[in-house]
Order: structure tokens, then C-alpha cells, then sequence
């Protein structure tokens, strides 16, 4: 027997979520890795890539806040054929991002365990994820009011150690006055357009929480409103992160996983105090996991849409008679995600299984952003009342999408056996996705004519 969705989530709680969804502090750690020119290229993608994102995400959030968001919004413009594919993209390329963020996570937790110099193994790594895959999703399976909790101490274990960098670069800034160098790009280098790409994706995720629309209380208002106020907290939070980081410590030695915590680190030494290491450790991978949650939560209610209309099994529209929520459909994802960590972390090195994942999910992620972008071509050509000027900030973004998808695409330096694992894959499940629907497709017909 199944129950009916409950709308259990706030404004507040939709603003702390959209937070805890896009930051992330890997993605500070890579940028200040990057050195001083990752500050432009975060300026580029804001106007390039998060405004226009973030237009179209609060036109069609008005107009069509029902639960499915995206896939909803897709299969209105183009047909179910193409709500599906979007759907399963968006679906495939979080169970992709789960073990790539918990590897992540998982580093760091390492550092508390282990010691600071120690390094996750493969085997940690994969008990480590598969663990909070279904602690998390049981939180989440249990409601509203169990599952928020994880972004509610994700969002302030992101908001404390952002703030430290920040009051640490600016003392040290009137101490000493920090040399920042050069924040040009060189855009003749292929790695900038990589590096600009990942920022990109670091964007992304204003969307997620429109999966949710049937069990937010008045989504037609709280969503837009939601989507403005939590922006204005992510770019301010990305920008001034990387920005202290690199005042703290510079580019020189920092680490794409542990840069932030390494800058934290030397920002306390000049300072002269000593870092409470352990602690600031934890607050990294709580945030971590804050993040991780807010994807299983938003990415959990997809199938459940599609499960609805019956291009999936018709089980993943379940809601718990207890708890409202789309239980099946958030353990299916589960079990899905655990089997992916497994085979991603047999036979690999921690780093090689991040890269791979890291690329493999930018691709997959962003299909759903050029029907994202292209929906509301459709809408705005369907009803010109929405006015044309639209498509400017629409199409900076969809080209900006297709830009970046072909930079995921482009293997670093001749390793072809990494192209064709990301290229491979992504075309396999792809081809799943076709697969399936017409399998699904068949089935209804057979049900029509009998």
C-alpha cells in the first residue's frame, strides 16, 4: 500500500539545501590549486554559465513546480522519449557522482582516522562509501525531518571553515599584505578550458531541488525564491573561499582534495596558532556529506517521476505509508550506487577512480542541462509573451554546456585508455536509456491493444 507525498519542506530548508547541493569544498580546493587566474575563470562561468542556469531555472520553476522538476520540464517541450533520456542522464550521472564525492569525503575522514599523511586506500574508500550510501538513505527514506538534518549540518560545516579562511586571509592581509599574482588565464592552454569546465559543474545543481516540487509547501513561490537567495550564498562562498586560500597559502603544493584544510593549515601557522587539525578535518567531510545528501534526496525523487508515468518500473512510484516518501525509488538508487563504488574502486588507485568518475559524471550531468536550456527555447518559441530577450542569457548557457561537455570528453595528456572508459561508458548507458524506453514504450502498447 502506498501513501501520498508529504510537503514537509520550507523556504529555509530549501535554501540551505540548494547551499549544501552546489558547494562544495573540493571544488575550493581545486580552484586554489589552480592558482590566482581560477578567480577570472569563476567570474566567466558565473556570467556564462550559473546566471543563465539560474534564469531558466526559475522560469520554468514558476510555471511548472510539479514533482519531477526537469524531467517534467523536458518531457513537456520535447515528448517522453526525450523526458526520459534527460532523466535517466540525470539520474545515471549522480549514481556516478556519488562514490566520485564520497571518495572525496573519504580522504579526508582518512586524515582523522589514519593521521594527516595517510592516504585513503581502495578498501576504505569503498567500505567508507558504501556505508554512508545506505546510512544516508535510510535518514532520508525515514522523512523530511530526519533527511534535512544532513544538509542543515553540511550547510554550517561549509559556512565555519569558509569563514575561518576568510578572517584568517584578511588579518593576514593587513599583517603582511599578501602577493596574490597573476589572475589572468592562458586560455591557449588546454588545461585552463578543463580547469573552467570542473568550475562549471562546481556551479551547478540549482535545479535539484525542483525534483521535489510535490512535497515543498507553496512551490510555485518558495522554489524561485529559494533558487535567488541560495545563488547570491554560493558564488559569495566560492569566491571569497578561493580567494583566502590563496592569500593563506598560495598555489604552490596545494592539493585538489585536501587544499582547503592545507590552507586553513598554514593560515593558522602564520598567524601563530595552533590548528585544531582533526577538528577542522571533520567539518570538511561533515560538509562533504551535507552535499552528498542533498543529491540523494533530490536525485532519489527522478525515478519516482518517471516511475509514475510507467517508462520505469511502476514499483519506484511507491510512497511509504508511514513516512510519505518515495522509498523505493531512494533505495533502488542505493543499491545501484553501492554496485558502481564497488566496481569503480576494484583494481584502481584512489586518484585514477576520482579522475574517471569526476569526468564520466560531467559528461552525463550536463546532457540534462542542454534540455534544461533548450526547454525554455521551446516555451519561450511556443508563447512569445515570455519575451525573446530570454534566449540571450539561455543560449550563453547552452553553448557554454556544449563547451563543457566536449572538454570532459578530451582525455589529459595521451592516455586514450581514459577517453574511451569515459566515452565507452557514457555511451553505454546512453544506450540502456534507449533501450529501456522502448521496452517500456512496447509494454503500454501491448496493454492499449489488449
Amino acid at each position: 500500500m502506498s501513501g501520498e507525498l508529504r510537503r514537509e519542506w520550507s523556504l529555509r530548508d530549501l535554501v540551505l539545501f540548494h547551499v549544501t547541493a552546489v558547494v562544495s569544498v573540493r571544488w575550493i580546493s581545486l580552484a586554489a590549486a589552480r592558482g590566482p587566474s581560477s578567480l577570472s575563470l569563476w567570474g566567466l562561468s558565473f556570467l556564462v554559465f550559473f546566471l543563465p542556469g539560474a534564469w531558466v531555472v526559475l522560469d520554468l520553476s514558476r510555471r511548472m513546480p510539479e514533482q519531477g522538476g526537469l524531467y517534467r520540464w523536458t518531457k513537456a517541450a520535447f515528448g517522453p522519449f526525450h523526458g526520459f533520456v534527460c532523466a535517466w542522464s540525470y539520474v545515471v550521472s549522480n549514481l556516478v557522482y556519488f562514490p566520485a564525492l564520497l571518495t572525496f569525503v573519504a580522504d579526508i575522514v582518512a586524515t582523522i582516522v589514519l593521521g594527516p599523511e595517510a592516504s585513503a586506500s581502495p578498501t576504505f574508500v569503498a567500505v567508507f562509501t558504501i556505508g554512508t550510501i545506505w546510512a544516508i538513505t535510510g535518514l532520508n527514506v525515514a522523512g523530511v525531518r530526519f533527511g534535512r538534518w544532513v544538509q542543515i549540518v553540511g550547510a554550517l560545516s561549509i559556512f565555519v571553515p569558509c569563514a575561518l579562511l576568510v578572517v584568517g586571509a584578511g588579518v593576514l592581509s593587513l599583517r603582511e599584505a599578501p602577493a596574490l599574482g597573476n589572475p589572468l588565464p592562458d586560455f591557449a592552454r588546454l588545461d585552463t578550458w578543463r580547469t573552467w569546465s570542473s568550475i562549471c559543474f562546481a556551479l551547478a545543481g540549482l535545479e535539484l531541488a525542483s525534483t521535489m516540487g510535490g512535497e515543498i509547501r507553496d512551490p510555485g513561490r518558495s522554489l524561485p525564491r529559494s533558487v535567488v537567495l541560495a545563488g547570491i550564498a554560493v558564488v559569495s562562498i566560492y569566491a571569497l573561499g578561493t580567494l583566502a586560500s590563496l592569500l593563506l597559502a598560495g598555489s604552490g603544493g596545494l592539493s585538489e582534495t585536501r587544499g582547503i584544510l592545507q590552507a586553513l593549515e598554514r593560515g593558522f601557522a602564520a598567524l601563530g596558532v595552533l590548528a585544531p587539525v582533526s577538528v577542522l578535518a571533520l567539518l570538511l567531510a561533515l560538509g562533504g556529506l551535507g552535499n552528498f545528501g542533498a543529491w540523494l534526496a533530490g536525485s532519489g525523487r527522478m525515478p519516482h517521476a518517471v516511475g509514475v508515468d510507467r517508462y520505469l518500473p511502476s514499483s519506484l512510484a511507491r510512497v511509504h505509508p508511514r513516512f510519505g516518501t518515495p522509498h523505493v525509488s531512494l533505495l533502488w538508487q542505493a543499491g545501484i550506487s553501492s554496485g558502481i563504488a564497488l566496481l569503480a574502486n576494484a583494481g584502481s588507485t584512489v586518484g585514477e577512480t576520482y579522475l574517471v568518475l569526476n569526468d564520466a559524471t560531467t559528461v552525463l550531468y550536463f546532457i540534462p542541462y542542454l534540455y534544461l536550456f533548450a526547454a525554455h527555447f521551446r516555451g519561450v518559441a511556443l508563447d512569445p509573451t515570455r519575451g525573446r530577450a530570454s534566449l540571450v542569457p539561455a543560449s550563453l548557457g547552452f553553448f557554454s554546456t556544449l563547451l563543457a561537455v566536449v572538454l570532459a570528453l578530451v582525455s589529459p595528456g595521451e592516455s586514450w585508455k581514459h577517453l574511451a572508459k569515459v566515452l565507452g561508458g557514457c555511451g553505454f548507458l546512453l544506450g540502456i536509456a534507449g533501450a529501456l524506453y522502448l521496452v517500456a514504450r512496447s509494454r503500454a502498447s501491448l496493454a492499449r491493444n489488449s
